[in-house]
């Protein structure tokens, strides 16, 4: 009898500590998720979801491999259509009680589109970066224009970036890569300009490879 109240017993107090355990586990996880990490991405229509399903959009599904590979981020998407460097730079404010630990930054086709001045270009840019505190890290997209441009120009306008690059040490410069997917059928919606679903896929592929390669995200 004696043996048998000492088996319910060790067998009472290790089913209490396995419980308290498992409830300490997953108050620290709820905590854990409570305070997730943000990642603001800023882009005009491109990063939108034009015709696709807000969550095939590439913060969405960037935010979704995050978790699935235990990064505890969630993104905020301030796309704004037409959005160019003049006009983030003015409401740029509107994001900084985010608090951002990452910042996805691109910015360049409806500025090239109204044949901003390089120069204008890359002080906007610096100044949208300068906006956040210096221990933000900024992943700039560095962008290219159409080949049939004014080579000049062209050259000037890819500059910018690199020249960013330079002068900021919290910039984290991603290539540009978007040069073979424009106007491919399969992945732009019918405008030919737009991504859709597998074309955001691409643009998440790279992205995460990118960040981990450069050591930008915590756990």
């Amino acid at each position: 009898m004696k043996k048998i109240f000492i088996l319910f017993l060790t067998s009472f107090l290790l089913l209490s500590c396995n419980s308290h355990d498992e409830q300490s586990n997953n108050q620290t996880w709820n905590n854990k998720l409570e305070q997730k990490k943000t990642i603001l991405a800023l882009w005009d229509s491109l990063t939108a979801w034009l015709w696709v399903d807000v969550s095939e959009n590439y913060p969405s599904k960037l935010e979704k491999k995050l978790a699935e590979n235990w990064y505890n981020y969630k993104i905020v998407n301030a796309w704004i259509s037409w959005d160019t460097s003049d006009w983030l730079k003015s409401r740029v404010w509107l994001y900084l009680d985010l608090k951002p630990e990452i910042v996805i930054l691109v910015i360049w086709w409806n500025d090239w589109l109204r044949w901003l001045s390089t120069t204008n270009l890359k002080s906007n840019i610096i100044e949208i970066i300068d906006s956040f505190p210096s221990t933000t890290k900024i992943v700039l997209w560095w962008m290219d224009i159409p080949i049939n441009l004014w080579l000049k120009y062209r050259k000037e306008f890819k500059n910018v970036y690199t020249d960013i690059k330079k002068e900021k040490e919290n910039i984290y410069l991603m290539d540009y890569f978007l040069e073979w997917v424009w106007w491919v059928r399969d992945l732009n919606i019918s405008d030919k300009i737009h991504p859709n679903s597998a074309w955001y896929d691409l643009i998440v592929n790279n992205l995460y490879n990118f960040l981990i390669k450069n050591n930008i995200l915590e756990k």
